[in-house]
């Protein structure tokens, strides 16, 4: 039996395109391993996989970390790359650990699924001679048509800017892993690979698989690639068997019209939510609605008062919960945006960092949503203005028939096939 190792870390949304993709796996007859930050050992043990822990804790570095709170207040590309940079530096330490740790969990794989945000995965398949895929949950491959996902918001000006975007994206996502990668490596690990160039750039160049894990409904593949990338849909955790929803909470949704979802997950600013709740409650009555608010993984940092149109959840299984809502308003990761779509649900995006303005502006490109409201700008006036402009007609149809065809994708199979067929390629 071959063994996939797939490493991942980030918020839960980095991890549960992962955790479909090892649910395929594991049918199709692989051995499959799932490397990720310690918190998450239960939510993927869960699902019957197996798991290797890295003694890191995302969850805690997300709410204990002065330089990671800052990405929750909302910002431009730059101040995100300078606070992501600051925040690496203070964790240095931390962060070589965490190589030497999967180095040491991947050294039996045959096969290497790595997230592009932890591209050590690639170095470790090149040097023992072992495959790899490259993973992507958002945009990555560069393309003359359209911007880097990080720049995406920004204004047009022209398919040369656009290489452009992509060229220092690759530069600046490699910047974020590449000290601490490095400094492991001479320690430890004495085969001499390229660091000059990204490793998402030389996984891509080699010719391996590169498997874009999102709708080509949301961001079109473009002409230029090779065959090796594929965009095959998004990756979706179809079957929650496990899962059994709070009665109060499906007592809730049942009384009444159907709620409209706001949520943050991992990208709450702890600081500044008691505030942001306000104004959330204020819009949801001003308008008329009534919401589903997720806390997300920050859930002990509220204990105001609840309003009756107001119902608080934990983590709730997105595929469970979006398609009973009316509306979907979340901070546009990848992953959130995925679910919203797939369940068919107009989205407003209030975007916080790096590609969530990209997705922020797609959504509302493709008439399915409003306009994103910046974190800076987030009022009352304003989100009641979104919501109601979400919810007319010709935007619920559009979300309604993009769901639709999101829905028949087939993500999961598309790719297990991809890596059938490269693991069989002797």
């Amino acid at each position: 039996m071959m063994k996939v190792v797939i490493t991942t870390v980030g918020s839960r949304g980095d991890l549960q395109p992962f955790i479909s993709l090892g649910l395929g796996l594991k049918k199709a007859g692989y051995e499959v391993l799932i490397i990720s930050a310690k918190n998450e050992e239960d939510f993927v043990r869960k699902y019957g996989l197996n798991f290797y822990a890295l003694d890191v804790n995302i969850q805690e570095l997300m709410e204990g970390n002065n330089h990671v709170q800052e990405f929750a207040k909302g910002s431009n590309p730059l101040k995100f790359i300078i606070s992501h940079l600051k925040g690496s530096k203070n964790l240095k330490t931390l962060m070589i650990k965490t190589q030497r740790e999967i180095w040491n969990a991947c050294q039996d794989a045959d096969l290497i699924v790595f997230h592009p945000g932890m591209p050590i995965g690639y170095f470790i398949a090149q040097v023992n001679h072992k495959k790899s895929v490259l993973l992507n949950p958002f945009p990555v491959v560069a393309t003359k048509d359209y911007p880097s996902i990080l720049f995406y918001s920004l204004p047009r000006l022209g398919r040369a800017f656009n290489s452009l975007t992509h060229a220092i994206f690759y530069k600046v996502f490699w910047a974020l892993a590449k000290s601490a990668i490095v400094e492991f490596w001479k320690e430890n690990v004495l085969t001499k690979v390229d660091f000059k160039t990204s490793p998402i750039q030389q996984q891509i160049i080699s010719g391996r698989p590169v498997i874009n894990a999102y709708s080509p409904l949301t961001f079109q593949p473009a002409a230029e690639w090779g065959n090796n990338v594929q965009t095959v849909g998004s990756l979706i955790i179809e079957n929650e068997s496990n899962f059994i929803p709070p009665k109060e909470l499906e007592d809730f949704i049942k009384n009444g019209e159907p709620p409209i979802f706001i949520g943050f997950g991992s990208m709450k600013d702890i600081n500044s939510f008691t505030k942001t709740f306000e104004i959330i409650s204020e819009a949801v009555t001003k308008t008329k609605q009534r919401a589903v608010i997720g806390l997300g993984w920050t859930k002990n940092s509220f204990s105001g008062t609840v309003p009756e149109n107001i119902f608080l959840i934990e983590n709730i299984p997105f595929s469970w919960l979006f398609p009973q809502m009316k509306l979907v308003v979340h901070h546009g990761g990848a992953g959130t945006t995925a679910a919203g779509l797939i369940a068919g649900k107009p989205t407003i995006i209030i975007p916080h960092i790096a590609d969530q303005p990209g997705w922020g502006l797609r959504v509302y490109e493709l008439g399915v949503g409003s306009k994103p409201i910046s974190k800076k700008r987030l009022s009352a006036e304003n989100l009641s203005k979104a919501i109601m402009f979400a919810l007319q007609p010709e935007i619920v149809n559009a979300a309604n028939q993009l769901g639709q065809s999101m829905r028949t994708e087939n993500g999961i199979e598309k790719a297990i096939d991809i890596i059938n067929k490269y693991m069989n390629d002797k």
